[in-house]
């Protein structure tokens, strides 16, 4: 009986840390940051007429989550490193925002460092695309989330794949969302995330990672007309206008940037900068 029990001992000593490797930091000698958007969630009315708007953009569904044989979750690439994630609304649910990822380096030691500052948050784990995830909720009881990308994970297994040439454009800048509290939003994600606070422009409270990446998150006042405002950089307006009519979405100018609805209102705005 002492010799199995010793055996077991073993066992364990030998296969708990290769279990811990599985899920540890492939960045873990760099110096923990947030370093851009990874994904923005949406819940969406109809998947199917939200996947045709999106293809139409040139944005290609690389993967899926099902349960039961039922889609749960579809992943639309913008680029090798920031998706849109696409939830159905079950019966009784309506479209909506759900939150904004953002990617860390060493997301381990990140999260004594949030937790330092008074984020209470599950320790962080291995989630079901295969990367590693910190969630929580945060000042109004939304969901927040950092990830990091693990090898073998469904998007690092995608790298360099589903990225067309006609894609509308290649780089999420930046996300904006209504708030109840859009002042105490942004002082959320300055004093206990460590961003950057950017002021006030047109009307939202900007906040950025201090990463290499950027990546804004904004916060309208709860009266603004606008769900989620997803920006687009890197393209040129006129081109830009162009493409979106010829495959038949409609799209304005303002500013000199162009201005696109999806299927359930939100918007998104493609500019120079």
């Amino acid at each position: 009986m002492k010799k199995c029990v010793a055996r077991l001992a073993l066992l364990s000593a030998m296969v708990l840390p290769v279990l811990h490797a599985q899920v540890e930091s492939p960045s873990a000698a760099q110096k923990p940051a947030i370093v851009g958007i990874a994904h923005v969630a949406i819940r969406v009315a109809d998947l199917q007429a939200s996947r045709a708007f999106y293809e139409k953009l040139g944005f290609a569904q690389p993967f899926e989550i099902t349960r039961d044989g039922k889609v749960t979750e579809a992943f639309i690439k913008l680029n090798d490193r920031q998706y849109l994630e696409l939830y159905p609304a079950d019966a009784g649910q309506v479209a909506a925002f759900l939150h904004v990822c953002f990617e860390a380096v060493n997301l381990r030691g990140l999260y004594p460092i949030y937790t330092a500052n008074g984020i209470v948050a599950p320790p962080v784990r291995k989630a079901g695309a295969g990367n590693m995830l910190m969630a929580w909720k945060g000042p109004e009881g939304q969901t927040e989330e950092i990830t990091e990308y693990l090898p073998g994970s469904k998007h690092s297994n995608d790298f360099g794949q589903h990225l067309g040439a006609d894609r509308i454009a290649t780089h999420l800048a930046a996300a904006v969302v209504p708030m109840k509290d859009s002042t105490a939003a942004a002082a959320y994600f300055t004093q206990k995330m460590n961003f950057l606070d950017g002021g006030v422009r047109e009307g939202a409270h900007v906040t950025s990672p201090a990463g290499q990446r950027g990546g804004e998150f904004a916060f309208l006042p709860m009266s603004s007309p606008e769900k989620l405002v997803l920006v687009f950089t890197g393209v040129k307006a006129k081109e830009t206008l162009r493409k979106l009519k010829e495959r038949g979405v409609s799209a304005t100018v303002q500013k000199h940037r162009v201005l696109v609805r999806d299927p359930d209102g939100n918007l998104l705005v493609f500019t120079s900068r």
